[in-house]
């Protein structure tokens, strides 16, 4: 499954536009986990960050 990892702060959405492939929910939310630690690691201009994750619609899924 293709996950997105999308970057929120107080200035808007950062659109993750490549995403990338997990095995399940459980490794994206791992993945996303891991994202914010480096964004907290990265400085105080990162650490009001959220990490937001959606998963790309399966397109043989009737709506």
């Amino acid at each position: 499954m293709r996950f997105f990892f999308h970057i929120a702060d107080k200035y808007g959405v950062c659109p993750d536009g490549i995403g990338q492939d997990c095995a399940d929910q459980d490794a994206a939310i791992r993945h996303a986990r891991h994202l914010a630690a480096e964004l907290a690691r990265a400085g105080e201009f990162f650490r009001g960050s959220v990490v937001l994750v959606a998963r790309q619609p399966d397109p043989t899924s009737a709506s």
